[in-house]
């Protein structure tokens, strides 16, 4: 019987978390039934082993531009589905990933709202950030919507984990690189 990459390799407990914790950009994809699936990558953190991304529907220009953001925030709040994904590697020795498929929840309440605009601005901002004065002004912070996401199924893995084995080339150099006198 065949057993998925998750099952061999698995990124799993404390080590999918501290990877969570630390990886940059999750790929979000959110779907109604019947609907084309929204997919985009976003910023995320992690409080109590549960992943939540901050959601941005305009650009805060005048006009108030939608950005892919306001698709998802219309997709979560009717009820539609969640997949995500964060990966990073780009080898097949060093690629891991953690996927999470469910549903999103709002995040409403101030004080876990401040401690996750904490989070992100350890984990993705520095002094002198170009954009750090807009992420935080007043304007796009009560703009932004926050969500949880609830998975119901959630895996993860790690092909660092495998052994490697070791190759043995026979290497040759074409002929006009051959061995100089």
């Amino acid at each position: 019987m065949p057993i998925s990459v998750g099952e061999l390799a698995p990124l799993d407990g404390m080590k999918r978390w501290a990877f969570l914790e630390k990886a940059q950009r999750l790929r979000l994809a959110t779907a109604l039934p019947g609907e084309p699936i929204n997919l985009s990558p976003v910023w995320f953190v992690v409080i109590d082993d549960t992943v939540h991304i901050p959601l941005d529907p305009t650009v805060g220009d005048p006009g108030q531009t939608t950005t892919p953001d306001f698709r998802h925030i219309e997709n979560i709040d009717a009820g539609g589905r969640v997949s995500a994904l964060v990966d990073e590697g780009d080898e097949i020795a060093n690629f891991r990933a953690v996927q999470l498929e469910g549903t999103a929840k709002a995040v409403t309440d101030p004080e876990i709202i401040e401690l996750l605009l904490d989070l992100v601005a350890e984990k993705y901002f520095h002094l002198g950030h170009p954009h750090l004065e807009y992420y935080f002004s007043a304007g796009a912070v009560a703009a932004r919507r926050w969500y949880r996401i609830v998975p119901e199924r959630l895996d993860g893995w790690d092909m660092r984990e495998l052994p490697q084995p070791p190759v043995q080339d026979f290497l040759s150099f074409p002929d006009h690189l051959g061995a100089r006198s």
